[in-house]
């Protein structure tokens, strides 16, 4: 029988030491005695494991077993539903085999019957070491995913190795002792002790000699003041800003407008957009908003409030100003100790890794160097940030992610190593989120320029991030690897590529309408050849014109149209590409259309991260300018092989000065069920610089009969219909609109919606993440039976302020597949296609004049 001996057992701590409490008195814990949960003597408690009487926890006489190639999950059974009382941590011993790498998730579910969706709380276990190691795990510290209804209606309990981004690793096993509730007295931050701080940095540096001196006899005291002496000193590495460039009395402006900082001190504090007032201590954990919107409490940690008062002290010298970045400072440290064996990413940590990413990316170095030198940053103020720099650097490190949130990430752990060399583990850091940046950059943008998770504003997260390293590096000339910034050169083309007329970005996935010329200025201020991006930074004033107008996209799926790069011009942005890596609506084969100045066919937009029937909108197929399939939505979520493009789209794309021409298909199933008896294919025709030509091919596996309901929304306050035509044209007076004329009108309906709440949210956009900022909007949903393989044609034809719709007359060739357009100038457009097994195969578009002479001719093969 193999035991842990008492001394592995101190191992097991002592690894965990790192994160003990400040010395100081010790506080007499209440006696208050464990609840076991789950016994390792019960195999009727456990299922996907077996019992081990070999390899036990000391004091224990057997544990359960898990290898995870053999069972992805072990399902725990016949414990106490209610888990509230005194005890408040999980409390167990794990024993890995090996230290494969891999992780499993700890799933305490919470069902909230009402709701969609798994309800619950978790925690990931990463097996990076072998042996045994003991676990603590604070109730309130767990990740909280959606609703969970709360401790005391525990749903389900078991260990996952798959899912959650996990892989069941072949060679993972692990024996669980009995798992119990247990009392743990509260924490505070930091959890560094000044003997592990200490130990936690190279003294031999030069210009530590003071501090060595003191820790060697174990004066803390002095080796406090002396590290902050050595800071206040130092002269490199530098951030942007430091302490000895704090202007004198007599630099300072006259005037100060010191209106923001006055509220912070007031404890006035914003986050999301949404302000609430504080008492005399904040309460970090806190969510005010109506909605309970969680990104709130975890943005309100990102502490951009803490650059208004340094700021505010700068200028003024008003030592209240520093005094309260202080305050808070310690405050949150004290609050939010980091947690041990968990990543926060759930419920309402404050050490979601995000967040830590962010400010130590940010707001924490410029602040903590600012305030160096300053009477009010006492001694042992800065000790307790460095503590905490340390802290957060480690979190980092153990708990990687992936994707915009991994950027955000390696760029606060690049920025610690950097500017804190003194830590043992600083080159460390730097080197491994060096490399993982440079890596990502393939990893995580395609050749094509876009960001892997399809979301415009992602997009530039990631690329702030990765230039945020480069930036800190080449102030402290530290060299990167390789071609670092040569690799975000397709970053900044992206934004040229996908710019709308207004000089703003299609608002695609979990993005909004952001202004891009901001970043293709700094586009070109690293890449002054590249003088396209100067030249739409200015609006054209300066630089050179693109030497293209539309683009195709091939890993994207982007077909982006416009007849130029003028304010007036036409643009359109048709998506038919992979779901993307996050932050997905389902949108494939959706529009979006700007002319003459505005946009004219939008989509659902975005709104706050929660499970609101608002959130389930802008995430619809029906949110977005698409096609439902027998009242059946669009559902890829579920289908992780849509996510990425592996390889170039193949679709047809042309383009030349007469017209683009782009397609895609939507075979990915409709429904929860992923129900794909139809195929949807749409094409898109440019015809330039006029308007768009749309088809909607239907292709059924079945003989039956089935709906089509097809969704346009249009950006305008009203809207008309014209009965006869079954046209819908935008009515917004002194404004450029934009007319939608079905092509085939024979059995066709249509009504049009707007700020419909029942049966379900129809006819609205969501402007931002704030408490139901949402604007209804005119929704022209045309509704079609048919059986067999059918042919839906559009056009969608942008209009000029106080221009009426140009359509005078429509007939339509079924046998031919063939549409005529009379316009009220005499002029006509005539479109046919031939049909192929699950696509269009030929495209002939001719237009002629008033006198009916041929005056353009667009094929497609």
């Amino acid at each position: 029988m193999i035991r842990p001996s008492h001394c592995l057992g101190l191992l097991a701590l002592s690894a965990l030491s790192l994160y003990a409490q400040p010395a100081g008195p010790a506080a007499v814990a209440p006696t208050i005695p464990p609840r076991l949960l789950i016994s390792a003597e019960k195999p009727e408690q456990w299922r996907g494991g077996s019992q081990d009487r070999d390899i036990v926890a000391e004091g224990e006489q057997s544990s359960i077993r898990w290898a995870h190639a053999d069972s992805a999950a072990l399902d725990f059974r016949g414990y106490p539903t209610d888990w509230t009382g005194e005890q408040n941590a999980l409390d167990f011993w794990l024993h890995s085999e090996k230290a494969t790498g891999s992780r499993f998730l700890i799933y305490i579910g919470s069902e909230d019957p009402n709701e969609p969706g798994p309800d619950y709380y978790s925690a990931n276990i990463t097996l990076d070491f072998t042996g045994w190691r003991h676990y603590q795990l604070h109730l309130k510290g767990l990740g909280k995913t959606r609703s969970p209804l709360g401790f005391d209606k525990i749903t389900s309990f078991r260990l996952n190795a798959d899912g959650w981004g996990n892989t069941p690793h072949a060679e993972a096993v692990v024996r669980i002792s009995n798992i119990q509730l247990v009392y743990l007295p509260p924490l505070k931050g930091p959890r560094l002790n000044d003997e592990d701080f200490f130990a936690a940095l190279d003294l031999d540096r030069p210009g530590l000699e003071a501090v060595k001196t003191a820790v060697v006899v174990a004066d803390y005291a002095a080796a406090r003041a002396a590290l902050v002496r050595y800071y206040e000193a130092r002269q490199s590495p530098r951030h942007y800003r430091s302490w000895a460039d704090r202007p004198a009395e007599d630099q300072r402006p006259a005037s100060y407008n010191t209106s923001a900082a006055d509220k912070v001190v007031a404890h006035l504090l914003s986050s999301c957009g949404v302000a609430h007032q504080f008492g005399e201590r904040i309460d970090w954990s806190i969510n005010p908003t109506k909605i309970q919107y969680k990104e709130w409490t975890w943005q309100l940690s990102r502490h951009p409030f803490w650059r208004t008062l340094v700021d505010a002290y700068w200028q003024t010298g008003k030592e209240i100003y520093g005094q309260e970045f202080v305050a808070q400072m310690t405050a949150w440290v004290e609050d939010n100790p980091v947690p041990v064996n968990s990543s926060g990413n759930g419920g309402g940590s404050r050490w979601r890794t995000i967040e830590a990413g962010i400010r130590t990316g940010g707001v924490w170095p410029e602040c903590f160097f600012r305030m160096l030198g300053s009477p009010v940053f006492t001694d042992d103020a800065v000790i307790t940030m460095l503590k905490s720099f340390c802290e957060h650097a480690r979190h980092l490190r153990a708990h990687p992610t992936g994707n915009n949130w991994l950027a955000m990430e390696m760029n606060g752990l690049f920025h610690t190593s950097v500017l804190f060399p003194e830590f043992r583990e600083a080159a460390e850091w730097q080197s491994y989120s060096s490399g993982r940046l440079y890596e990502e950059m393939e990893l995580q943008v395609y050749p094509d320029g876009a960001q892997v998770e399809l979301a415009t504003g992602y997009h530039g997260v990631s690329l702030i991030n990765f230039l945020g390293t480069y930036n800190i590096a080449k102030h402290n000339n530290i060299e990167l690897p390789g071609d670092y910034m040569q690799r975000m050169e397709r970053q900044y083309a992206y934004y040229m590529y996908i710019m709308m007329p207004d000089g703003r970005m299609p608002a695609l996935n979990d993005a909004g309408w952001g202004n891009v010329r901001g970043s293709l200025a700094n586009g070109f201020s690293h890449f002054p050849e590249r003088t396209d991006f100067q030249y739409l930074a200015t609006s054209g004033s300066q630089g050179t014109a693109p030497a293209f107008t539309s683009h195709w996209m091939p890993y994207a799926g982007w077909a982006i149209m416009r007849s130029g790069w003028e304010a007036d011009d036409l643009y359109m942005h048709f998506e038919v590409g992979p779901f993307g890596a996050g932050h997905q609506h389902e949108d494939k084969l959706s529009m979006i259309a700007s002319a003459y100045g505005r946009r004219l066919l939008t989509e659902g937009g975005i709104y706050a991260y929660d499970s609101s029937a608002w959130r389930r909108y802008v995430l619809s197929a029906r949110a977005h300018n698409l096609v439902m399939v027998d009242n059946m939505e669009q559902h890829r979520r579920s289908k992780r092989e849509t996510y990425l493009s592996t390889e170039p789209m193949t679709n047809r794309w042309l383009t030349n000065d007469l017209f683009d021409f782009a397609e895609g298909w939507y075979n990915e199933g409709f429904g929860p069920q992923n129900d794909q008896t139809v195929t949807h294919y749409r094409a898109v025709l440019f015809l330039k610089p006029e308007c768009w030509l749309v088809w909607d091919l239907f292709t059924p596996t079945d003989d039956g009969d089935h709906r089509y309901d097809t969704v346009f929304h249009l950006n305008n306050q009203d809207a008309t219909l014209d009965d006869e035509s079954l046209a819908v044209v935008g009515a917004d007076p002194d404004l450029a609109n934009l007319v939608i004329v079905p092509l085939r009108r024979e059995g066709l309906a249509v009504d049009v919606i707007k700020g419909q709440t029942e049966p379900e949210v129809q006819g609205w956009v969501a402007n931002s993440t704030r408490d139901e900022d949402v604007a209804p909007v005119p929704t022209p949903i045309y509704h079609r039976q048919a059986t067999g393989q059918w042919l839906e044609p559009w056009l969608l034809y942008p209009l000029r302020a106080n221009e009426k719709s140009p359509v005078a007359a429509i007939e339509f060739d079924q046998a031919n597949n063939s549409c005529s357009i009379t316009l009220n100038d005499g002029r006509k457009i005539v479109a046919t296609v031939t049909i192929g097994k699950d696509a269009i195969s030929a495209v002939s578009v001719k237009t002629f004049d008033a006198n009916g002479a041929l005056a353009k001719t667009a094929v497609v093969q």
